[in-house]
């Protein structure tokens, strides 16, 4: 894809319709970045997303760089986000470049349709369904302190040599294996730390050359406040996401690690977890003693009424927690409050701006 140099999040309608307007009159629209970075001619076009709550637009201006202009069509607040790569480029110059990266490698990666070969592993997500549908009064949530992080701290894959393939796990190594696990019904790609384990891939365990990163901005993102809390902790978890481009051996390593550890904590009590919190509708005296200020201990995140169902969760009288739902559409739908179990899930509808083809330029919904 072609590389963004800029980025910039425009909050006022009439600025992002000025952009809009000088790409339709000066600028070809392509059918996708892609085609435009094939073309070699990347200064004559422009390319329009209009996604579910964000308009993104990106082109070439007046003299200057290539940038990715993003306007929020459900009206929330956007926070400047510190691009992946950006982060992604920190990791590399703190470990001495310790992802290597296996793109060129073509028999994991495809980059004619520019994915990979293996199924990687993604977030962990798991709801109690015996007790789905019902809201719950002294609830607890566990979070874990950057739990991406503190697994930057253990072993890692040496992926500089090729991998001993359809073998049994040794001691000091790390297997692979697509398989489905635990609460998941999809194949991905995950890690095997045990001995005596049958893996597809295996490769020698090295100690990480990541825990100079991650514990700078550990100690960084735990010191900060406002921006600045925000701009470690987007580092820590933005270049443990980007990992995934270029190392899928590392990415599942870091991720499985962070999934074994929240599923063995699971009991008949556990009513939401996902890869870095446990939900729990009783106290939990284990889990009180992984309480601290270390990475990767625990801290209470909520305490109180606790309702969920297949959509998601919500915690008190809060904005709900959805998957593929802006916050920002319960504002707009539910300005009185919104009952997870009783209320309609908002749309697109609920968006305050939609993009109008034929003026090609954003409009207000009443308009």
């Amino acid at each position: 894809m072609f590389k963004s140099k800029r980025i910039v999040y425009v909050t006022d309608v009439k600025e992002m319709n000025q952009h809009i307007k000088f790409c339709l009159e000066n600028r070809i629209e392509a059918p996708s970045e892609a085609w435009v970075k094939l073309q070699r001619i990347p200064k004559a076009y422009y390319t329009l997303d209009i996604l579910y709550t964000r308009l993104i637009l990106r082109y070439y201006g007046n003299g200057n760089y290539y940038t990715t202009y993003i306007f929020q069509l459900d009206g929330s607040e956007h926070q400047q986000a510190i691009p992946g790569l950006r982060t992604f480029s920190l990791l590399q110059r703190m470990s001495n470049k310790g992802v290597i990266d296996l793109t060129g490698n073509s028999k994991w990666y495809n980059s004619t349709y520019d994915t990979w070969n293996l199924a990687p592993i993604g977030g962990f997500i798991y709801f109690n369904k015996k007790l789905m549908n019902n809201r719950y009064e002294n609830c607890i949530e566990y979070d874990r302190k950057s739990a991406y992080a503190s697994a930057l701290l253990e072993d890692i894959p040496d992926t500089r040599r090729p991998p001993r393939e359809n073998d049994y796990v040794r001691k000091g190594e790390i297997g692979f294996r697509t398989m489905k696990i635990g609460h998941n019904d999809e194949e991905q790609l995950y890690a095997i730390f045990e001995e005596g384990y049958l893996a597809d891939y295996i490769y020698p365990a090295i100690e990480s050359p990541f825990k100079k990163f991650a514990e700078y901005y550990y100690s960084k993102k735990i010191h900060a406040k406002g921006k600045e809390y925000d701009r470690a902790k987007q580092i820590l978890n933005y270049s443990i996401g980007y990992i995934r481009r270029k190392n899928p051996f590392i990415h599942s390593c870091i991720l499985s690690r962070c999934r074994y550890f929240i599923e063995s904590l699971i009991d008949e009590n556990t009513l939401y977890c996902n890869t870095d919190s446990i939900v729990t509708r009783t106290y939990r005296p284990d889990l009180e003693l992984l309480v601290g200020d270390e990475i990767g201990k625990f801290r209470i995140e909520h305490k109180g009424s606790f309702a969920y169902n297949s959509s998601g969760y919500q915690w008190n009288n809060d904005l709900p927690s959805i998957r593929g739902k802006s916050k920002q559409w319960f504002m707009n739908a539910y300005p009185n409050g919104f009952d997870i179990l009783k209320d309609e899930l908002p749309y697109i509808e609920a968006n305050m701006y939609y993009f109008n083809k034929e003026k090609g330029k954003i409009m207000k919904c009443e308009e």
